[in-house]
C-alpha cells in the first residue's frame, strides 16, 4: 500500500522545530506515585456518571467508583488503593469543575495489586468494564466505537502512532516501552471488526519507535508499520485515514465507514490489558516538558495532580523568566491549565510549561484576506469566514460555513500572518451550535 497525503496541513517552521530541540527529553520513563488522587467521575464523552463509593471507603486500585448504564459512557476506577476522604469539585480541564473521589494512599497496601475485571466477559464487556476510551485525546467509549452499525465493512485496522503534536513524546515511549501489548490490542480490535490488515502509523521522527514496532510484528499476518512524513496534523483520525487508504470521511457519519478503524496506540495497549490481563484503565504516560528543570515521560496514576507532576520534574525553569502559561496537552491543541491543583484524567498526555521567553504574544491585526488559513485547513473549511461571522454574532452564518466540522487542529491560527485566534474564535462557535441544536431537540 503507497502512502498518500491528507489535504491541507502545515510544516513547522524552524523556529519551533529549534523550540521542539531545546524541550527534548531523556530516553528514560519515569515513575510517579502521589499519596492522593482526586479522580473525576467523568472523564468521557457521553452520559455522566454517579458515584458508587462514600466518604470512608475503603477501595481497592482497579475497584469501580462511578460509573452509569447508559451505553455511551466510561467507568471510572480507583487508581490507586486506600480510603476515601472526600467527593468534592476539582478544578476540570476546561477551566471550570467538577466532581471527583479523593482517595488517599493507603502506604502498607501493594502498589502493584489491582482489583480484577471479571472472568467471564466478552471482549466488548470487557473493555466496556475497564473503562477503556480514546487515550489520543477525544476519550470516546471504546466498546462503541467497535461496534459499528451492520452495513460497515471495517478492512482496516489502524494504530495511530503519529504523536504529531510539538513537544508531547508520550506515544513514542509508550511505543518503545509496551510494543507487544499494542500490537494485541490491534489484534484484538481485527477479530472483533472481521478486518483483515493491521497497520502501525508512525511519523518518521520517532525512530527508536520504528525499530521496536518493526520488530514486534515479525510473525504477525497482514502488519505492516508505515512511517510517515513530518506533517500537522497527520494524527488526526481522519487525516490519518486519507493518507493510509485514500478514504475521504463523510462530513455527516463515523469516520468507520470509510472501511479503516483507527485507535491511538494507547487505548491499543489498554485493550490488550482489559482482554489479556483483566486489568482496567487506571494509568497512563504524560509528557511533562517545557520550561521545567528535568522534562520528563511520566508513568502516572489517573487522578495525580498537575502540579505534583511538574514539581517531580524539578519544578519550573526560571532562568527565562516566571512561568507564563501551562497547556494541557500540545501547543497546537492544548488548552490552558488555570490550576496546579487539577487533577488529570484519561485524555491527558502532555503537560507544556512556557516561560515569557519561550511564549511569544502578539496583537491580533486585521485579517488581510490571504487564504492561507484556507489552504491549510484539512477539514476544508473556510476559517476566516467563520471567524468573521461568529465575531459579528452570525451563529447561523457559522453553521452554514460548517463550524461543527472544526477538529481544532490549530492549523488555521499558526498560518495566520496577522496573529488571528481563529481557532479558538471557531470552536466558540462550535460549541454555541451545538448548545442550540440541543436547546431545539428539548423543546
Amino acid at each position: 500500500m503507497k502512502n498518500g497525503e491528507f489535504t491541507g496541513g502545515i510544516d513547522f517552521a524552524p523556529s519551533l522545530l529549534k523550540m521542539k530541540e531545546t524541550f527534548q527529553l531523556a530516553p528514560v520513563l519515569y515513575h510517579y506515585e502521589p499519596a492522593e488522587v482526586a479522580i473525576p467521575f467523568d472523564q468521557h464523552i457521553g452520559a455522566p456518571n454517579q458515584v458508587q463509593v462514600v466518604v470512608g471507603d475503603y477501595v481497592r486500585a482497579g475497584e469501580i467508583i462511578a460509573m452509569t448504564e447508559e451505553a455511551v459512557s466510561g467507568y471510572v476506577h480507583a487508581s490507586i488503593t486506600g480510603t476515601v476522604t472526600a467527593i468534592r469539585e476539582v478544578p476540570n480541564l476546561a477551566g471550570g469543575y467538577q466532581k471527583a473521589v479523593v482517595i488517599q494512599r493507603d502506604l502498607k497496601a501493594d502498589p502493584d495489586e489491582v482489583q480484577l475485571l471479571r472472568k467471564e466477559a466478552s471482549f466488548a464487556e470487557l473493555v466496556r468494564e475497564a473503562g477503556v476510551v480514546g487515550l489520543g485525546g477525544a476519550t470516546f467509549p471504546t466498546h462503541i466505537k467497535l461496534a459499528p452499525e451492520d452495513h460497515v465493512n471495517v478492512e482496516y485496522i489502524v494504530l495511530n502512532g503519529a504523536e504529531c503534536e510539538p513537544f508531547i513524546h508520550s506515544d513514542d515511549y509508550l511505543m518503545q516501552m509496551e510494543a507487544v501489548k499494542i500490537i494485541r490490542g490491534g489484534e484484538i480490535a481485527r477479530e472483533m471488526l472481521g478486518a483483515k490488515t493491521l497497520i502501525i502509523a508512525i511519523e518518521e521522527d520517532k525512530p527508536d519507535a520504528v525499530k521496536i514496532m518493526e520488530a514486534a510484528i515479525a510473525g504477525v499476518p497482514d502488519c505492516e508499520v508505515k512511517v510517515l512524513p513530518v506533517r500537522y496534523p497527520q494524527g488526526g483520525e481522519k487525516q490519518l485515514l486519507e493518507t493510509l487508504i485514500g478514504a475521504e470521511s463523510p462530513i455527516d457519519g463515523r469516520t468507520i465507514e470509510t472501511g479503516g478503524y483507527n485507535m491511538n496506540v494507547a487505548t491499543s495497549k489498554a485493550m490488550a490489558e482489559a482482554v489479556d490481563e483483566r486489568r482496567p484503565l487506571l494509568r497512563r504516560y504524560v509528557t511533562v516538558t517545557g520550561d521545567v528543570v528535568n522534562p520528563r515521560v511520566i508513568d502516572f496514576p489517573l487522578g495525580t495532580y498537575a502540579g505534583e507532576l511538574i514539581a517531580f520534574c524539578g519544578g519550573f525553569e526560571t532562568r527565562g523568566g516566571p512561568p507564563v502559561q501551562i497547556l494541557h496537552g500540545g501547543p497546537m491543541m492544548g488548552r490552558t491549565l488555570h490550576q496546579l491543583q487539577t487533577p488529570l484524567t484519561k485524555g491527558s498526555n502532555g503537560l507544556i510549561v512556557f516561560n515569557q521567553n519561550h511564549l511569544q504574544q502578539f496583537a491580533e491585526k486585521p485579517c488581510i484576506r490571504c487564504n492561507r488559513c484556507v489552504v491549510s485547513c484539512p477539514i476544508r473549511l473556510e476559517p476566516q469566514n467563520i471567524d468573521q461571522a461568529m465575531r459579528a454574532g452570525e451563529l447561523t452564518r457559522c453553521a452554514q460555513l460548517k463550524a461543527e466540522e472544526c477538529i481544532n487542529c490549530g492549523c488555521c491560527s499558526y498560518v495566520c500572518p496577522s496573529k488571528r485566534r481563529l481557532a479558538p474564535t471557531i470552536m466558540q462557535a462550535k460549541g454555541a451550535i451545538g448548545k442550540l441544536r440541543r436547546e431545539a431537540q428539548k423543546r
